[in-house]
């Protein structure tokens, strides 16, 4: 059961890097063909654009991380291995999907925004790209994270 949830957010973990990469190519294409102007970064719908996409960073990524820690902890008292295995597959999917979701949006905008002179969202995308690094399953991280705290333990 262990490995069939690990199986599965792998799944969600690099789903989301190939939409991330499909996202960055249809931008790029569209810049390229001519379908889409490049949107000028002055402009006020380009500041627009680069501050949804750094207020989806600075709100989903901490987000993530907290709520399912939040939601391990709760998981961890739970006696019942099936029930706790499937509440973990759920926290940690959301967490996958809540900290990488900046990375489709900003390469998007990366591109549409006249890609060079637009280096913030290139940024954006290298922060939650990093975060997305830190949410990738393994059987030992399910471990610690499923494990009981002891509530005498010193925490920092």
């Amino acid at each position: 059961m262990e490995q069939k949830v690990i199986r599965t957010l792998n799944v969600y973990y690099y789903a989301m890097m190939a939409l991330t990469l499909l996202s960055g190519a249809l931008a790029y294409f569209a810049i390229m063909k001519g379908y889409v102007q490049p949107i000028d970064p002055m402009s006020k719908l380009g500041q627009v654009l680069q501050y949804l996409v750094i207020f989806d960073a600075l709100l989903t990524i901490p987000a993530g991380l907290y709520w399912c820690k939040r939601q391990c902890k709760q998981l961890s008292q739970l006696q019942n291995e099936e029930e706790k295995l499937l509440g973990y597959q759920s926290a940690a999917t959301w967490r996958i999907v809540l900290v990488s979701n900046t990375m489709i949006w900003a390469i998007a905008a990366f591109y549409l925004i006249a890609a060079y002179q637009s280096m913030s969202m290139l940024w954006v995308t290298g922060v939650s790209a990093i975060g997305w690094y830190f949410t990738k399953p393994s059987e030992r991280k399910m471990q610690l994270e499923l494990q009981p705290q002891d509530p005498n333990q010193e925490t920092y």
